[in-house]
Order: structure tokens, then C-alpha cells, then sequence
């Protein structure tokens, strides 16, 4: 339910928030050690050092979309079950926008929020000791991350992309329909998401 995502959206934005007043961009330690994160791909000096890979593709504008709520066009909106229009919100890492299933009940629930606060993906890896799930991946060719603040198999799941240097977005979903085979594997849908969302950058 929208409720739950707004749940995981700010417990990931405030775990992000910490990492920018960060000295000197080094990774913030986390105050506990009873999460463990898991990777997922190789792991370089960049990733080690508290930074996303670089952008190896052409830089995307995120700038190309008024707001938020723009990241999706009303017909793919409606093909994943939701015809009415998103609610923006103000979150620490940027503007994002939450959209509610026309079925609350057994839709799924999903948000986009724009990174800029957090530098963009670098935030997600100076804080990836927070995430009790953290997986390095690809989204159409760019650096990505699937994480959870609890597991990834349990409908949620966010999936942070990075589109050009210290910008990005995440993606979080909830399945709220336990019988979907997407239930137990939700960054499957959160990618596809944030794929779409790369297809309108791309134009």
C-alpha cells in the first residue's frame, strides 16, 4: 500500500540524508552491525572508496522533466495499474512523486525520487552499510543499486540509478499481492520501472 512505500522511501531518504553532511564525501559509519549488506558484481576502487561507478554512457538531464510526476507518462502509468494522477512530496534526497494502484489492495504500490541532494548514486554507496540488502547492478547500461532497508523478499525494493555525474533517481515499489510471483523477487519491478524512466530521459 502507498503507506508502506512512503514508510521505505523515508527511512532510505533520511539513511541518505546522513551520508551528505558526510567530511570530506567519506562513507558514514553505521552506528549498528546488525544488518548485513550483500553485493552482487564486482566491487572497484571507486565502489570501495564511498562512490558509484562512473557513467561510462551519455549523461542523461533529469532536467528534462518538470517534476517528479512527469518520470512516467499517463499510459505507462495505467499499464502497471494506476490511472490517477501521482502526489508529489518533498523528501531529504530531492522532489519525488508516490502513485496509488486503482487496486490498493492487491496492486503495487510505487514512487520516484529525484537524487539531487544526495549526489546521486554516491550517496546510496557512502551509506550502503545502512541497507541490509545492497546490490550493485545495471539499469539500461547505467550504474545502479538494488537495496532494501530489510529484505528483497518481501515486496519491497528500491532501485537507485545513476544518470550522469552526482544525479540520479531511485524507484521504490511494494507489491502488495503476496500470490505474485513478483512478491519475492520486487527489484525485478522496481527495475523495469526505473528502465522506463531511462526510455523517457532517452526521448
Amino acid at each position: 500500500m502507498r503507506r508502506a512505500v512512503l514508510a521505505v522511501v523515508s527511512a532510505a531518504s533520511l539513511a541518505l540524508a546522513a551520508g551528505c553532511t558526510s567530511v570530506g564525501g567519506s562513507p558514514t559509519a553505521a552506528e549498528t552491525t546488525s544488518a548485513t549488506s550483500t553485493s552482487t558484481g564486482s566491487t572497484d576502487t571507486s565502489e570501495a572508496s564511498g562512490k558509484a561507478p562512473a557513467i561510462t554512457g551519455p549523461e542523461l538531464d533529469l532536467s528534462k522533466f518538470s517534476g517528479p510526476c512527469d518520470m512516467l507518462t499517463s499510459a505507462q502509468l495505467s499499464a502497471r495499474g494506476v490511472t490517477k494522477a501521482g502526489e508529489e512530496r518533498a523528501a531529504p534526497t530531492g522532489r519525488g512523486c508516490d502513485w496509488t494502484p486503482d487496486d490498493r489492495a492487491f496492486g503495487t504500490s510505487f514512487g520516484a525520487t529525484f537524487l539531487t541532494e544526495s549526489k546521486g548514486l554516491d550517496g546510496f554507496y557512502q551509506n550502503r552499510d545502512d541497507f541490509a540488502v545492497f546490490e550493485p547492478t545495471e539499469v539500461a547500461g547505467y550504474p545502479a543499486v538494488n537495496s532494501d532497508l530489510i529484505d528483497i523478499k518481501s515486496g519491497s525494493c528500491s532501485t537507485a540509478v545513476g544518470v550522469a555525474k552526482g544525479e540520479g533517481f531511485v524507484v521504490q515499489i511494494n507489491v502488495n499481492d503476496k500470490k505474485l510471483p513478483e512478491y519475492g523477487n520486487p527489484c525485478s519491478v522496481s527495475s523495469a520501472i526505473a528502465e522506463t524512466v531511462i526510455g523517457n530521459l532517452r526521448g
